[in-house]
């Protein structure tokens, strides 16, 4: 059966120089862009990115949404999101990488989905920055770069520290914009247990229910957070994922739409059809020849 075509990256991937840094990258985003030039294709990564753009403009597509990339915005994204960019020549800004691990390695009682722009079902992953507060975040990627570039003792303490200061100037920012959900942390916590169940199981189509008895809740409760919290059901946060693995696939891989069905567990290819257009308007097909 053919393989999908898109990459999926790794730190060490992005810094073939240092080969032993596989948990944290910083960069300019410039340097950044000439040194890498495939990531302007459709990728995927395994590690969180936060990115400030500081100067040029262009678009940013994740999962198939289409942002427009302009000075003084900062792009969030979390593992396992398919993005690319078409960007102008002079695009620069701070480009920062890093892993669950490196974080967690520091503040291990911290999760990062306590972080309102790591909540992907929740919130938008860009934040416009004024110019109120722009100096305060270029100085918090500055000190970053530049323990970044040194060597001293504790460096990876010092460099996960920095980014916790980042992080929290950044959700203060977003806070103030009036972008948090008012969800208490302990929802967000189950919602984001529930994204990690979902992303393992969801070619198997299991029963709401099997969720609920791993997350030690009634379905009724599941259903009822994700339908205050995200306007949606249980059930439809399922086929959601389903039906955007389906787009990813048309769009990245050489398989065909019957392939796919099966590849997702679908195994009346009739049903499958029915399934995705009733959930994008189109049919594979249509959906492939329009976003190849």
């Amino acid at each position: 059966m053919p393989k999908e075509l898109l990459p999926i990256y790794q730190i060490q991937d992005f810094n073939a120089q240092v080969q032993k840094e596989r948990y944290f990258y910083q960069s300019s985003f410039a340097s950044h862009l000439k040194e890498h030039l495939f990531i302007r294709e459709p990728h995927k990564h395994n590690f969180y990115i936060v990115l400030f753009i500081t100067q040029g403009t262009g678009t940013h597509t994740i999962d198939f949404k289409k942002y427009d990339v302009n000075p003084g915005m900062v792009f969030f994204m979390v593992p396992g999101q398919v993005h690319s960019w078409e960007l102008s020549a002079d695009a620069d800004g701070f480009v920062v990488f890093f892993t669950p691990e490196f974080y967690l390695k520091v503040f291990p009682h911290r999760k990062l989905v306590e972080f309102p722009f790591f909540n992907a079902l929740l919130h938008s992953p860009i934040l416009p920055i004024s110019q109120e507060d722009n100096a305060l975040v270029v100085s918090a990627f500055q000190r970053l770069q530049e323990e970044y570039l040194t060597q001293g003792l504790m460096r990876n303490e010092a460099l996960c520290c920095h980014l916790e200061l980042l992080l929290i100037h950044l959700s203060r920012i977003y806070q103030r914009q009036g972008n948090e959900s008012g969800t208490p942390n302990s929802e967000l916590s189950l919602l984001q247990s529930l994204e990690d169940l979902v992303e393992q199981h969801y070619k198997e189509h299991l029963p709401v229910t099997y969720y609920a008895e791993l997350l030690h809740v009634t379905p009724k409760y599941l259903k009822d957070i994700c339908k205050r919290t995200l306007g949606k059901t249980t059930t439809g946060l399922l086929q959601e994922r389903s039906v955007l693995e389906a787009q990813r696939l048309l769009v990245h891989s050489e398989l065909t739409s019957s392939q796919i069905a099966t590849e997702l567990g679908y195994f009346d290819n009739h049903y499958f059809f029915r399934f995705f257009k009733k959930h994008t308007g189109c049919t594979p097909e249509q959906f492939r020849s329009r976003n190849k």
